[in-house]
């Protein structure tokens, strides 16, 4: 009933969340929280890189239109492009009236003679070009064409190619879009779910004429990435799995012989998961689902804990009374492994603390339901027909060849000596299972549509919008002539749609007076068909614009343009923060150092690549350190319960001996470590715990000896099958966990059957009171 009740409280209250950012820290400087802030929400993250694939290029364009029409009706999307007008009715007729303050063309002596005579004639030659229809209307009030100069000037120097008004791929036969989401890109669930809709309404978009090649929707962009590699992942474990859960319920059903049983050995590990998110949910409001897949790696040492009992049981004996015999073993592993694992509570990381919580408390309630449930629900005659004399004789036998142990060690700690391998993966990117396919995609989508990297940008910060604003006009000069010089291939910025307030009062002041204005336009119409009241609307406007107010970002406040200013521009901890992403960096040492004067002016160039390393890296230093404390905790409880440095030495020789040839192994098959090899090594821990106690225990007859031997062979046989399976992923991740945890289980295992304790001998460990 416990256990139902739980387990209607998780589907119903408990919230997964599948955002990655939440698993990191606040950060600890300025510069950190605004990189968080951008992993979290930044533009870059939300943008979807779409085209449409096919041999029509007209049925493209069609195709094209129809998809980005949806999408900015959806109501999903900040912004959508796809070569088309995308500015309202409103947002034209906003640009239309403040475009002196917002056009980059005007001269410091705008609408001289000659220059508004040159203008007059170019809007002849537009009146005769296909732009006609839209250019004609907006003549008499703008003759100098200022406001498809701020469209010019907001369209990238490496724009798509264009056919029938929408982007194109050079060889026509690629329609391109851009997108960006309301949804944050580390929103796994929802972007799944956008995603989806995407595919299902081009699904009618996508009918050709009969004989025509269909048409193909390809997307790409890093939320379409990481829905991928999420999904990657799941098919990956879901197969695995399911061969793993074959191999196992096999081996426990040939081990025991009983249904039954098979199935009350799933009922620690079930309570251990439950409590462990009900646990996290209540302390931090959520649990992380990377907190739930870590957890039950770790809790996979409690699969061992029914397995002790059930091999103990003998025809004579009753559950109740055998697990009093074996509780004070099993409980002090408990305790000990529980603590070591607390360590993670005191971590600065958010994931980390979640995932020692998930372990401590669920590693006491699987130890809870093994100890006072487990024994009372076993069917009633159940034994073990194994009795294990033989396994017990051969391993009694390795400890004749306990110098393997430290010889192993001294081969291992030489192997690291002499290698020239790096210990360490530095970069997390060797860690995702993207393929070359999906990388080579990405950039190419990205040069086509000319859409700036998600690694590289720079902040600028201000006390004030105005500062920040300006100290961003000064830095587009700077980037302007590394555009020039090829080391750059473009940037955005906020400037480029907004000006400081110091730009437009300086175009203000150079605009004309009404007198001469009128002068100059009158000389420039001469000779040129124009009636005379024509422009009068263009000597109001410039009029007006003399003394209007300075365009802020209130101005475009509920427009797509404001939208994207406000990703451009934004209040970060009371300081204005100008973020300008960058693409197509070549050098970054050289870009950086050329950044390196302009600290002064608070302006940071960011790699959010080397940045998100070197955080992870943190998290894996921070990790470490637990680690270490846990395993000094780890110590002190054994020292408490077995009462002689001795016995402690050696239960906890052979967990270290293993992890250092086990970690020498992997290095010496060019693994190298992580973050998952560290929490991989944590359950190792776990398990070397269980089989050093239990090898080390005392046992009342050789038939009981064989028992504990044989339930140790299981619980190891157990994990090595789970975790072989998962071994053989092609997962990086998957693979590195899978490896770690089965290299480790066996090694342990043999390691600790090595410096057991002669049974010839008095034996370590004696029994203690059950309770």
């Amino acid at each position: 009933m416990v256990l139902g009740f739980t387990a209607w409280f998780v589907a119903t209250h408990a919230h997964v969340e599948s955002e990655l950012s939440r698993l990191l820290p606040e950060g600890a400087t300025p510069t950190e929280r605004l990189l968080l802030t951008e992993l979290r929400t930044g533009a870059g993250g939300r943008l979807i890189l779409l085209a449409l694939e096919g041999e029509d290029a007209d049925l493209l364009a069609g195709a094209s239109t129809q998809l980005a029409t949806w999408m900015r009706n959806s109501g999903s999307f900040r912004y959508v492009g796809n070569g088309e007008q995308p500015l309202t009715q409103e947002e034209q007729e906003r640009l239309f009236q403040n475009r002196y303050m917002l056009s980059p063309s005007l001269q410091p002596s705008p609408f001289s003679q000659d220059h508004l005579h040159d203008s007059l004639e170019l809007r002849l030659k537009d009146l005769t070009s296909p732009l006609s229809p839209m250019i004609k209307g907006m003549i008499p009030a703008d003759p100098s064409g200022e406001f498809m100069k701020i469209l010019q000037a907001w369209m990238t120097s490496t724009a798509p190619a264009r056919h029938q008004g929408v982007w194109f791929s050079s060889d026509l036969r690629r329609a391109l879009l851009v997108a960006e989401t309301h949804t944050a890109g580390f929103d796994m669930e929802s972007q799944e779910q956008l995603q989806k809709q995407i595919r299902e309404a081009f699904g009618p978009i996508a009918g050709t004429p009969t004989g025509a090649a269909p048409i193909q929707l390809v997307m790409t962009g890093p939320s379409v990435i990481a829905v991928e590699m999420r999904q990657a992942i799941q098919d990956d474990v879901w197969r695995l799995s399911l061969f793993a859960t074959l191999l196992v319920t096999t081996f426990l059903f040939v081990s025991y012989g009983s249904v039954s049983v098979l199935v009350l050995t799933l009922l620690p590990l079930a309570s251990a998961i439950l409590a462990g998110i009900v646990a996290v949910s209540f302390m931090f409001g959520f649990i992380h689902g990377m907190t739930l897949a870590f957890g039950i790696t770790l809790l996979g040492v409690v699969d061992d804990y029914p397995i002790h009992l059930f091999s103990h049981l003998t025809r004579e004996s009753r559950a109740p009374t055998v697990m009093k015999e074996i509780w004070p073993t099993m409980r002090l592993g408990v305790v000990a492994t529980a603590l070591g694992f607390s360590a993670l509570l005191l971590s600065g990381f958010p994931g980390l603390s979640q995932l020692g919580l998930f372990a401590m408390v669920g590693l006491f309630t699987a130890a809870c339901v093994t100890r006072w449930v487990l024994p009372h629900i076993v069917p009633i005659g159940f034994h073990t027909r194994r009795e294990g004399l033989r396994v017990a004789r051969w391993v009694d036998a390795l400890t004749r060849a306990r110098l393997v142990v430290p010889l192993a060690v001294a081969l291992a700690i030489g192997s690291f000596i002499w290698s020239d391998t790096p210990l360490w993966e530095q970069d997390i990117a060797n860690l995702s299972p993207i393929s070359p396919e999906q990388k080579e995609r990405d950039q190419v989508f990205r040069n086509e549509l000319g859409v700036p990297d998600v690694r590289d940008l720079i902040v600028v910060e201000g006390s004030s919008e105005e500062e920040s604003l300006q100290r961003s006009e000064a830095l587009a000069l700077a980037l302007d002539s590394l555009v020039r010089n090829g080391e750059l291939a473009g940037y955005d910025l906020a400037v480029r749609y907004l000006p400081s307030r110091k730009t437009q009062q300086a175009r203000q002041a150079a605009l004309p007076d009404h007198e001469t204005l009128e002068r100059n336009l009158t000389a420039a119409m001469k000779g040129l068909p124009f009636k005379p009241n024509l422009f009068q609307p263009f000597l109001d406007a410039v009029g007006k614009a003399k003394t209007q107010e300075p365009v802020d970002l209130q101005t475009f406040r509920g427009t797509a343009l404001g939208l994207k200013l406000d990703s451009l521009l934004v209040m970060h901890e009371n300081r204005w923060v100008a973020v300008v992403p960058l693409r197509g960096v070549t050098d970054r040492q050289k870009f950086r150092d050329f950044l390196t004067p302009w600290g002064e002016q608070q302006t940071t160039y960011l790699d959010l690549k080397e940045e998100s390393n070197r955080m992870v890296s943190l998290y894996r230093n921070e990790t470490l350190r637990l680690l270490g404390w846990g395993v000094l905790a780890i110590g002190l409880v054994l020292l408490a319960g077995l009462r002689v440095p001795a016995t402690v030495l050696r239960v906890m020789l052979p967990i270290g001996s293993a992890i250092v040839v086990v970690a020498a192994s992997l290095h010496a098959l060019g693994e190298r470590f992580s973050l998952f090899h560290i929490a991989s090594f944590l359950l190792v821990i776990g398990l070397g715990l269980d089989y050093a106690l239990f090898f080390n225990r005392r046992d009342g007859t050789q038939a009981e000896r064989g028992r504990t031997v044989y339930g140790l062979v299981v619980c190891s046989t157990t994990t090595i099958l789970v975790f072989g399976v998962l071994a053989l992923s092609q997962i990086p991740v998957l693979r590195a966990i899978g490896l770690t945890t089965t290299l480790g289980s066996l090694t342990c295992l043999i390691f600790a059957a090595l410096l057991a304790e002669s049974p010839k001998k008095p034996p370590l460990l004696a029994k203690t009171s059950p309770d």
